[in-house]
């Protein structure tokens, strides 16, 4: 059965169009508490878009009328979230963010007690109680709602990081004017880090804008004009995150994954000896973890099949090209503070810099995503006959890899390419896009 409303990574889209709005939370919340019928307690975290608040009075209006209790965190990331979910004992933890997206869209992500993101068949069955009312867009009633506080997961990182205190290194952070804005700044503050922040102003429509994750020529920019030895950059939620070395090459999480790799590696503690990433990894990235006798397990795109994939298979390590880095010992969310300060965690233990510690490991191999905005139903488009001719052709060349999927928010095909020479990408990618678009406009 296909999901209606949920895509990879919860419920998406522009605020106050449907299903962004007020009718549709109070809904989703009706939804939720029949498929969980022993909810009582949800906790919920936001990002600092403007609407961020107005669905969190949404949905905790749905909740209150139900007599499940709703507390807040406020403004946090979605690892923070997911953290106190965990820690506390909440039925539900939901996170109001679009993540990466521009401040017009909005959405939640739903964490289960153990503050890992809902199953593909708890969305599901969301979606079948969902039962799509005309309630006037209003909210619902005055709503109750006890403030906690998230001091458990500060300390969390003061303690496991503590040895940081004595690292010198000139390191520059973009907040992306989002979850991060004021927390990243005291987190690095009371491990006595020599660091500078930008993106720490959040106005309500400047969440990556210009910044963050997505833009990492900003922080490229930015680290070579302030002669830093290390930029890091998180996006709106915080879930991901981006590096750049002390020359300005921006280190995306494919490198991040293989550093953390062989440092786990290097101290035994690789269990199974083994990592997951996704199907949008970089051949190169592939080849070095089967040089260096790793296994390694590709999901679906989307950090919660990567963590899915993890506990399959007993890895205490995944991640995404895009910057989701995945642990184990910390609930199984991607969590960008929590990656970067293992990142300095092992610059310092190596005393070297950024640029050694990712430069000799692999070369990448030229890789192009392209995204086909389509008229009609992508199911048909993605299952045509010459379509899978064009995969199967190119799935028996060395070298070479074609993912073909449909976006998880929108109705575009994805498409990424991957081979030994830039003119062999470009060739597939052209051959690709020529099909889709007769496919499409056949249709």
């Amino acid at each position: 059965m296909k999901k209606k409303f949920f895509g990879t990574d919860g419920i998406r889209g522009t605020y106050n169009e449907f299903p962004i709005t007020t009718t549709f939370f109070y809904d989703l919340t009706k939804a939720i508490k029949l498929t969980f019928r022993n909810l009582k307690k949800v906790i919920i975290g936001l990002d600092t878009r403007e609407s961020s608040n107005l669905i969190e009075l949404d949905i905790i209006s749905g909740f209150n009328k139900m007599k499940v209790e709703c507390n807040s965190l406020g403004v946090v990331s979605t690892p923070m979230l997911s953290f106190t979910t965990k820690k506390f004992n909440y039925d539900l933890g939901i996170m109001i963010s679009a993540s990466h997206n521009p401040y017009k869209d909005n959405g939640i992500k739903i964490f289960d007690r153990k503050g890992e993101k809902l199953s593909d068949n708890d969305e599901l069955q969301i979606e079948k109680n969902i039962n799509l009312t005309k309630q006037s867009n209003k909210h619902l009633l005055q709503i109750e709602k006890k403030k906690v506080r998230f001091s458990e997961y500060e300390n969390f990182l003061l303690k496991r990081f503590s040895f940081l205190k004595e690292f010198d290194k000139k390191i520059i952070f973009d907040c992306a004017n989002g979850s991060l804005s004021k927390i990243a700044p005291n987190v690095l503050r009371k491990l006595n880090l020599n660091f500078s922040c930008y993106g720490i102003k959040p106005n309500g429509k400047n969440i990556n804008k210009n910044c963050g994750a997505t833009f990492p020529e900003e922080i490229s920019n930015r680290t070579l004009k302030k002669k830093a030895n290390i930029g890091i950059s998180f996006d709106g939620d915080a879930d991901r995150v981006i590096f750049c070395d002390e020359k300005g090459r921006v280190v995306d999480g494919d490198y991040i994954l293989a550093i953390l790799a062989i440092h786990y590696k290097n101290k035994k503690k690789l269990h199974n000896n083994s990592i997951v990433s996704t199907k949008m990894s970089n051949l190169g990235m592939r080849n070095f973890f089967l040089k260096e006798n790793i296994k390694f397990y590709l999901s679906d795109v989307g950090d919660r099949y990567v963590a899915e994939l993890m506990k399959n298979k007993k890895c205490i390590l995944g991640g995404e090209q895009s910057g989701h880095i995945i642990f184990s010992e910390n609930s199984f969310c991607g969590d960008g503070l929590f990656t970067a300060l293992t990142i300095l965690e092992i610059i310092n233990e190596r005393n070297i810099p950024l640029s050694k510690l990712h430069r000799n490991l692999f070369k990448k191999f030229p890789q192009k995503l392209v995204n086909y905005k389509l008229f009609n139903n992508s199911e048909i488009v993605i299952k045509g006959k010459t379509i899978n001719e064009l995969l199967d052709k190119y799935s028996k060349i060395n070298n070479c890899d074609v993912l073909l999927r449909k976006s998880g928010t929108e109705n575009l095909l994805r498409l990424m390419v991957q081979a030994e020479s830039k003119n062999l990408v470009d060739k597939i990618v052209k051959e690709f896009l020529v099909e889709i678009k007769k496919l499409d406009e056949k249709l």
